[in-house]
């Protein structure tokens, strides 16, 4: 049985050369390579993935659209156009415009509209399954926050203090980051009303909110910033330890990413770490620079990786996908018939390459993913 398996995963190799890296459980896809500028990836639980990057090293930025299989580029423009999301419809919405004036544009699939049209910045726009858009807009005096339900806009917050950075879930609640007067803090609005979960002497920022209503942010400690998680009812301190830990994203099944990097480096230090409700394993362990992190409800990470310190434009963007659902007992050992299973999803067009390669290599090996 072994020497006839190892025969087939020997013509399966032998049909493809690739770049793959893997670790803890997860294959690792670069699915672009050039040395253009390329920021701000986001992926849906189709495994669609947008981005936003350069196409003649200026610093203008078009919109991008990976569907698994191909690349579109979803703006020809002058502007800068950028802060990409999609949705599980597809539907992606971005901000367009310069330093002092941008806009709102949803593309549906089809055709692209623009949702804002004033003389002031409107910026980091959010969508949900719901098609809902909600972004940070500028009123002549501060940022408020402001909520498309497809129909009309409501302007959500309305004070003499800044608050940004708004995120919206499927249940139409936003959470926001925004000022007390003192410092930034947290708030959730559930459709009637808006809580303030944090109250402190230090930061809250970087906000997220799932499907679950369960919100992650970044927080301040008094000496670096940790990842902390409001589950609806109480608050948990994810991280606690010397790196700086911001940027969380959380998934609608509690899983929590984020970038974390020792003080002591600061410039190429950033790895990748993922909280999957019970424990916390990290993703990447190299000498790249990650950022620009993303989860799906599948697990599939995406993020930007610099491959050099000194090029500002030779970034790429990279996916981790998960491949346990074939370690069918969940010992972390890919068996003789699990790998069978494997590759004859992969000779059905159920499979990418890169998973299949990863998936060979710890049958190969024996050890534990």
């Amino acid at each position: 049985m072994n020497k006839i398996l190892s025969v087939l995963v020997l013509s399966v190799v032998t049909l493809f050369a690739i770049f793959t890296n893997s670790y803890s459980c997860y294959t690792i896809t670069q699915i672009t390579n050039n040395s253009l500028s390329k920021s701000s990836p986001q992926v849906n639980d189709n495994g669609d993935v947008v981005w936003e990057g350069s196409v003649n090293y200026t610093n203008e930025g078009e919109i991008f659209l990976y569907d698994g299989a191909s690349t579109t580029q979803l703006t020809t423009n002058s502007y800068i156009d950028g802060q990409a999301q999609i949705n599980d419809n597809g539907y992606v919405v971005w901000q367009s415009g310069n330093i002092k004036d941008s806009e709102i544009f949803l593309y549906d699939g089809i055709s692209t509209t623009q949702l804002t049209n004033n003389s002031y910045r409107d910026e980091i726009p959010q969508i949900n399954n719901a098609n809902y858009v909600a972004w940070v807009g500028w009123d002549g005096t501060d940022y408020e926050i402001f909520l498309y339900d497809g129909t009309s806009t409501t302007q959500l917050t309305n004070n003499s203090y800044n608050d940004i950075n708004v995120q919206i879930n499927n249940a139409n609640y936003a959470a926001w980051t925004g000022e007390d007067g003192t410092d930034y803090e947290i708030f959730l609005y559930d459709g009637t009303s808006t809580t303030q979960l944090t109250n402190n002497s230090y930061d809250d920022t970087d906000v997220q909110i799932n499907n679950a209503n369960y919100v992650a942010w970044a927080g301040y400690d008094g000496t670096d910033y940790e990842i902390f998680l409001y589950d609806g009812t109480s608050t948990t301190q994810l991280t606690n330890n010397s790196y700086i830990d911001k940027n969380p994203k959380i998934n609608n099944n509690g899983e929590v990413v984020w970038i974390g990097r020792p003080s002591s480096n600061l410039v190429t230090g950033n790895e990748i770490f993922l909280y999957d409700g019970i424990s916390t394993i990290q993703l990447t362990s190299n000498s790249l620079r990650e950022e620009g992190i993303q989860i799906n409800d599948n697990g599939d990470v995406v993020w930007t990786g610099w491959l050099s310190d000194t090029d500002n434009y030779y970034r790429e963007i990279f996916v981790a996908t998960p491949f346990s659902p074939y370690d069918s007992n969940q010992d972390g050992i890919i068996g003789d018939f699990e790998l069978l299973r494997a590759i004859d999803d992969w000779a059905n067009g159920l499979l990418g390459d890169f998973v299949l390669l990863n998936l060979i290599d710890f049958w190969a090996s024996g050890s534990h993913c």
